[in-house]
């Protein structure tokens, strides 16, 4: 039973809101079509005087023949219905198109008498109060005809808020069944309508809108004399601007008086009645805000006082602290690493309410590690209600660029900055395919973080790793690719420093045993002379042309020689070099660090023969054996002195003392090398090679640069900074 009841109810709800939904529309066929000229509002505590309700619109498409007298079976026939307990006051008829030969005629019968369309505006029978019978009849076709059926009704208390007339089409006429709403009621005899919502910011009402309040009086005095008529009052946090707010009459009367009884509240008195359907504007060009106070969101007003007005409060915009977004045009743009001048996406930051951008307010944009600004490297767009102070990077802090704002036109449109073509400095060793991003932040309340560009890490190394033993010298490895990640990423000239190189440095303590064979194998990358330097620890790879394509180039017939202080695992050469690298960033300009080889512990007896020696000590070792100096080595202009005799043991070299020439010679297999004191120059096997200290006599010993000596008989010179100790491995 509840089912069938709930059932039954249902499609009563739908069926009414079918009829809310078509309201003012009609019902149409191909021959009829019904609406009102307008939807008036009435009043329901006067059911004594007739209300204009709206015109009923009734249009035909070829309206047929019908007859030539009245009354005869071949007229059509239709009923307005209003809702029960009105009272039809008067009715007109009005034709707006007649395109036939002969007037259409149009009668109104009430209560079953005929009244002749002369007569129309004349009261009607009162049998029945609320409906109209109406007959239409046309002695030729009309190809088109519409006609408006004016009515006054007394209005019941009891009406509802959705006045609809009900047009019944009797049986066998034209005329189709259809619903116009002709009226709606108000509760109160006042009404209150805001206009467009406005965007309060901090600065007050943005973009140069108006606060509006509309109030309408749906019947004359309404609006009650006297003080307090009606209040208008903000919420906490909002003041009304006294000098920026203005009431004014649209219709009607114009006598009253405003008062600002305080910061959030205007009183209103009316001082003489008003004519018949004042209407009044209240307009406030300012709303001062307290932005300790206020709370974002809807700005609601409370309409109260004497007066009964409706709705008690209304909104007129919205309070938004700031409101701002960061486009980014490309994100994927791509950008090198260890290159500056690499111009990033173009960023836009705009206004999504007016006045954000307040004079002082700034906005950070902030570049992660390894990225700097290049200051005034970018070019600016500035439109709508903005203005910019300055722009600049930050001293001392390169990756921050800051931005601040100055004073706008008061609420003038919503301003865009558009930043173009920024350009950015990146360390050489930012790994390939990283995003770039930016952190937007500051006091102008945006935070966000997004990319502006890729890296591209100008090349790319594969290396076959093989095994390498420490403390042995020339030992084979495996080879070595680069590749160019573009045509030109290694780049051949800079201007003011000429040509460029690309560089591939070994650990400490490893070093290049000789020069490998280096080639292009892809592409067509021109390379100069191979040459070593520090120590041999660094290849040095010259490029004489840029690429066209994107090349290759291969690194084999490698030898490594690792001293035995090289820990065991994976050995990493660092790929850098202005060839790739042009930017200077602490620690970071190489472009990649790849393993090379393994470093493993040899088996015993694989290592020949080892020495050491402590500064300031007078005990040696010798293959293991501690014995005793008769002077201690010692540091000078960084490097290492030890005694000509000791050193030549543990190098298992004859060494030969001439006096008269003051030279060292150290024999040695098929090695012969020769030292003069005080000379930079020395030679092996008659060569001539330049140290970068001279061999000395102190404490009547002839002292020699170890490393120098060492490594011009193929050893190993290592060195121990917490004992301070050199190591020798052959």
């Amino acid at each position: 039973m509840l089912k069938a009841r709930s059932k039954k109810l249902s499609l009563v709800l739908v069926l009414a809101m079918l009829m809310t939904m078509f309201a003012g529309l009609g019902t149409a066929s191909a021959a009829t079509g019904y609406s009102a000229s307008d939807v008036p509002l009435v009043v329901t505590d006067t059911p004594d005087v007739p209300q204009r309700l709206g015109s009923i619109i009734i249009s035909f498409d070829n309206f047929p023949v019908s007859s030539a007298a009245k009354g005869s079976d071949k007229s059509h026939q239709f009923i307005v219905k209003l809702p029960d307990e009105f009272d039809i006051d008067a009715v007109s008829v009005s034709i707006i198109k007649d395109h036939g030969t002969n007037p259409t005629d149009i009668t109104a019968i009430s209560g079953g008498q005929s009244v002749p369309i002369a007569n129309l505006n004349a009261l009607l029978p009162t049998t029945i109060t609320n409906q109209l019978i109406f007959e239409v009849y046309a002695v030729e076709l009309v190809p088109e005809l519409k006609f408006a059926i004016d009515l006054k009704a007394k209005v019941p208390s009891s009406a509802p808020e959705i006045i609809n007339a009900l047009i019944i089409g009797e049986s066998g006429s034209i005329f189709t069944d259809g619903v116009v709403q002709v009226a709606k009621t108000s509760a109160a005899s006042v009404t209150a309508l805001a206009g467009d919502p406005v965007t309060i910011t901090g600065g007050g009402i943005s973009n140069k809108g108006k606060a509006k309040i509309y109030f309408r009086e749906n019947k004359a005095g309404a609006l009650l004399l006297g003080a307090k008529s009606f209040t208008v009052k903000l919420p906490q946090g909002f003041a009304w601007n006294e000098a920026a707010t203005t009431f004014a009459t649209l219709s009607g009367d114009n006598e009253f008086t405003m008062t600002k009884a305080d910061d959030r509240t205007l009183e209103f008195k009316r001082n003489t009645a008003n004519l018949p359907g004042s209407i009044w504007l209240l307009e406030a060009s300012d709303i001062i805000v307290d932005e300790s106070v206020a709370k974002f969101g809807d700005v609601e007003v409370t309409i109260s006082g004497a007066s009964s007005i409706t709705p008690t409060s209304v909104t007129i915009g919205t309070y938004a602290d700031y409101g701002i977004e960061v486009n980014i045009d490309d994100p994927e743009t791509k950008v090198l690493a260890g290159r500056s001048e690499q111009y990033i996406s173009d960023i836009e930051i705009k206004e999504l309410i007016g006045d954000s951008l307040l004079p002082g307010r700034t906005i950070y944009l902030e570049l992660p590690s390894g990225f700097r600004w290049m200051n005034n490297s970018w070019s600016r767009v500035v439109t709508g209600g903005i203005t910019i102070k300055s722009m600049s990077v930050v001293d001392n802090k390169p990756e921050l660029l800051k931005i601040v704002f100055d004073s706008p036109d008061p609420g003038s449109s919503k301003g865009t900055l558009e930043i173009n073509r920024a350009q950015i400095e990146i360390a050489g060793n930012i790994p390939h395919d990283t995003d770039v991003m930016v952190k937007f932040w500051g006091n102008a309340g945006v935070e966000e973080e997004l990319a502006v560009a890729k890296v591209v890490a100008p090349i790319s190394v594969t290396a076959d790793v093989k095994d390498i033993k420490i403390g042995l010298q020339n030992q084979a490895a495996g080879n070595i690719v680069i590749t160019e990640a573009q045509a030109e990423a290694i780049d051949s000239w800079i201007y003011g420093t000429g040509q460029t190189a690309l560089n591939v440095v070994l650990p400490f303590n490893v070093t290049w045993g000789a020069i490998p064979t280096v080639k292009v194998i892809e592409g067509d990358l021109e390379l100069g002379t191979i040459t070593r330097s520090d120590s041999n620890r660094t290849l040095v790879i010259p490029i004489k042309t840029s690429s066209s394509v994107a090349s290759k180039i291969e690194i084999s017939d490698i030898v490594y020689t690792a001293d035995r202080t090289v820990p065991e695992g994976d050995m990493e050469a660092d790929f850098g070099g202005d060839a790739v690298v042009q930017t200077n960033f602490v620690n970071r300009n190489y472009i990649t660090s790849e393993v090379v080889a393994n470093c493993v512990t040899p088996a015993p007896g694989e290592t020949i023969g080892s020495g050491e020696f402590r500064i300031g000590s007078n005990i040696y070792y010798a293959g293991g054996v501690a014995k005793v100096m008769d002077v201690a080595p010692y540091i000078k202009d960084s490097r290492t002195y030890v005694p000509m005799r000791y050193l030549g043991e543990i190098l298992g070299a004859e060494v030969v003392w001439d006096d008269a020439a003051r030279k060292v010679t150290l024999n040695k297999d098929e090695i012969t090398v020769e030292f003069t004191i005080g000379s930079t120059t020395y030679t092996v096997n008659g060569e001539a090679k330049t140290a970068d200290v001279a061999p000395e006599i102190a404490n009547d010993r002839t002292m020699l640069p170890a490393r120098f000596v060492a490594e011009a008989f193929g050893a190993v010179v290592g060195w121990d900074a917490a004992t301070q100790t050199v190591l020798i491995q052959k």
